[in-house]
């Protein structure tokens, strides 16, 4: 009996002294500690999943040596060596995490809050991390633009949904500016320009874009590209660690995607990624006069560290997209049969960070996107080309503890041309073609202070733009400011003014002065709103927005005969064409963690309306515009948008999202009529009509699957899984003479659409 005891005593103590590692685990994407982790020791098997608060704890392991894996679904897969000197050894890990689709260096920055990211409270915007891009892009298309499209206020153009075009809050897309990497990019999209019966797709996939960020109103002149509203896309660099390989096989596209470290310095990193599209598999036969279109890209992005405080950049997209109709006979001449378009950007970067508090930043880029299309016979109908070389520089300091100064500078030179066939009066083929080019150049200095030890933000921003030589230059300002009322609740207020350059370089012909002309478009902007948090990770958000734009026709003096120079084409009185006018209020309520649930609900109540002036030009032939005497409606103006989204992560292997948008219809170009007693009949409003509701339920799920070095996941996802009709406006084909409402046909959205895939890491 005491020998029973003595050895009963002797296995207590020696499983006291058995040694044991434990730690915690938290979020690269602002240091939040990971729950649901799983932790095995990969030698013993042993286990254990991380509490709500990041921590975890595998004991009674002998000394050795031993090797540590974590997973969790939307993780890297990260492989830990340790050793365990003796039975009473206790180590502790610190371990950081990081998203698929992220960076990860040797370097971890964390942001204090999780909404704003490093820019000043008193910047309204709305961002998206590189997780929730990946979860809203959808598995049919991989697109962050059409992630950008589930963000409350935003819409896909139209309802048109095979396009990745969206309007914000009442503002067109042709009125929201785009930048990647800081470059103003006009469309970064696979299409085929004149083409409206396809779709696009943009040229960048989830897994290459690192943060998206939407500003929709009243946003500091760095970003005053456009009137309406601007998304700022920023790239990711690759891992400076060993290289990582992610290969995607789906039904709606394929992609291989690799990087690493430069050097075994590991001074720099290399990220190349390829993909090729298949969504016409998906949509043929199934959506009525869908054509066949098909996109393929390749992404390169280099990074080096010349020195500690020099930073040299590369990147590079390209791509091409090819459509064809699935009935061409059936087309007359002249009708778009097929065509083509590429898409090529490259950027080369230079960061140089003079002290810790002046950072200089240098960006030279070429962007190129040429199409064509052609009928029926094989004639080329249309070609487009439009190329442009962007040169520009930034300067950040920091010249007080709560004072931060930028500057900027941005040359643009852009080069279109056209070409066009068509068949004249007398039905002979002939055609047309324009060449022309210009030079955008546009500054900025941006003041940001915070007072009353964090209490009040303010940012002021002044911006100075020259589009051609015939048209005055602009001064744009801009304000805003940040006030916490309270430990939790936080008012903004901002207001600015903002000019948008011409779509097209096309100039006068050389050696001729401009007499007349529509000048750049100019708007107001002004939003107020006030933040409540619900803790660290949750908001509820309440904003008032209005939007003021103005087109304005100008006119010159007449030139002196042999003059050397052309005058300038000045705003004459009553010079205003055209007024839209938008203005409205939304909701958010969001939650951001990387436990639990996570996403947002946006509600948006909006107007916006248009009217057109009649003026005249003074001097021969006095051109006159259209007076349509009243405002209507322009067609952003959806009235009611909710946008909803969610992701939970139920178990380390498992997680599951969705999302609803719903939006009460958009005006489509038609409308009303009343028949005289001639029979002829006569509009009594315009932009009257509407498309029918759009709602789209979409659910997600992704599973992985772990081996020693390696994982495999399997996604899957149901599109408009209620299999709305979702119509979009194709043409009016009457009047209806018992209504007097216009016949309008409208095609079929995206019906219910399963996707799948398979995603191999290693």
């Amino acid at each position: 009996m005491l020998l029973r005891i003595t050895v009963f005593l002797l296995l207590i103590a020696a499983g006291a002294q058995a040694a044991e590692i434990k730690g915690k685990v938290t979020n690269a994407l602002g240091g939040e500690a990971l729950g649901r982790v799983e932790v095995v020791v990969l030698e013993t098997r042993a286990s254990a999943v991380t509490s709500i608060s990041g921590e975890f704890d595998i004991p009674n392991l002998e000394p050795g040596s031993y090797t540590l894996r974590l997973n969790a679904v939307g993780y890297r897969l990260l492989t830990i060596p340790f050793a365990l000197a003796t039975a009473a050894d206790v180590k502790e890990f610190s371990i950081t995490m990081v998203p698929d689709n992220f960076h990860r260096t040797d370097k971890v920055e964390v942001h204090g809050d999780v909404f704003q990211g490093a820019d000043s409270p008193a910047t309204i915007e709305t961002n998206l991390t590189s997780s929730e891009i990946r979860e809203t892009s959808t598995v049919f298309a991989d697109d962050p633009f059409r992630a950008v499209q589930t963000l409350p206020g935003v819409s896909a153009e139209g309802n048109n949904e095979f396009f990745a075009e969206f309007s914000v809050m009442g503002a067109p897309f042709s009125n929201v500016s785009i930048y990647i990497d800081d470059v103003l990019v006009r469309n970064p999209f696979h299409e085929i320009g004149n083409f409206s019966e396809g779709a696009s797709l943009g040229v960048l996939t989830s897994e290459v874009v690192e943060e998206m960020k939407l500003l929709p109103a009243a946003y500091p002149e760095k970003f005053g590209d456009a009137t309406g509203a601007a998304l700022d896309v920023h790239t990711r660099e690759g891992s400076r660690g060993p290289a990582l390989f992610r290969i995607s096989a789906g039904i709606a596209a394929s992609e291989i995607l690799g990087e690493g470290a430069l050097g075994t310095a590991h001074k720099g990193s290399w990220l190349l990624s390829a993909r090729k599209s298949y969504i016409n598999y998906l949509i043929r036969g199934r959506v009525e006069n869908a054509a066949d279109v098909g996109f393929e890209d390749a992404d390169l992005k280099l990074n080096y560290d010349l020195t500690p405080r020099q930073n040299v950049s590369l990147f590079a997209t390209d791509g091409h997209t090819n459509m064809a109709v699935s009935d061409p006979a059936s087309l007359a001449n002249f009708q778009y049969a097929s065509g083509n378009s590429d898409f090529t950007f490259v950027r080369a970067g230079w960061r140089w960070t003079l002290s810790p508090h002046l950072l200089l930043d240098a960006r030279a880029a070429y962007l190129r996107e040429p199409d064509q299309l052609f009928d029926n016979r094989n004639v080329l109908v249309t070609k487009t080309d439009h190329r442009e070389w962007t040169g520009g520089v930034g300067l950040s300091w920091a010249w007080a503890q709560d004072d931060v100064l930028q500057a900027g500078w941005t040359e643009r030179q852009p080069r279109d041309s056209e070409y066009q066939a068509y068949l004249n009066s007398a039905n002979v083929q002939t055609a047309a073609s324009f060449t022309g080019s210009g030079l955008y150049q546009s500054a900025y200095v941006q003041q940001a202070s915070a007072l009353l030890r964090g209490r009040v933000h303010l940012l002021g921003s002044l911006r100075w733009d020259r589009f051609q030589a015939y048209v005055p230059q602009r001064f744009s300002p801009q304000v805003s400011m940040g006030l916490r009322v309270a430990r939790n609740t936080e008012f903004q207020f901002a207001a600015g003014q903002y000019t948008q350059a011409p779509g097209a370089a096309f100039g006068p012909p050389q050696g001729y002065c401009v007499g007349a002309s529509a000048l750049p478009p100019r708007s107001e902007h002004y939003t107020a709103a006030v933040e409540q948090r619900l803790g660290e990770n949750t908001r509820v958000r309440l904003e008032a927005f209005q939007r003021k734009d103005f087109n304005v026709f100008g006119a010159a003096p007449s030139v002196p005969a042999g003059s050397a120079s052309c005058p300038t084409v000045e705003p004459i009185p009553g010079g205003t064409f055209q007024r839209d006018y938008s203005h409205g209020v939304q909701v958010i309520f969001q939650r951001r963690s990387a436990n639990r649930l996570s996403g947002w609900l946006g509600y948006t109540l909006l107007k916006a309306q248009q009217r057109q002036y009649q003026i005249s030009v003074p001097y021969p032939p006095y051109t006159l515009f259209f007076n349509s005497g009243f405002y209507y409606p322009t067609f952003e103006d959806q009235r009611h948008t909710l946008n909803a989204f969610a992701m939970y992560r139920l178990r380390p292997s498992f997680n599951l999202s969705g999302k609803f948008l719903y939006g009460s219809g958009f005006p489509i170009p038609s409308g009303t009529f009343v028949q005289l007693a001639n029979g002829q009949y006569v509009a009594t409003g315009l932009n009257t009509q509407r498309l029918g509701v759009y709602e789209r339920l979409d659910a997600r799920a992704d599973k992985d699957w772990v081996f020693q070095h390696w994982k495999v996941t399997l996604y899957g996802e149901v599109l408009n899984l209620t299999n709305h009709y979702n119509g979009r406006y194709f043409y009016q084909s009457g009047i209806d003479p018992n209504t007097g409402q216009a016949l309008v046909k409208t095609l079929q959205g995206l019906p219910i659409t399963p996707t799948a895939g398979l995603v191999f890491q290693f």
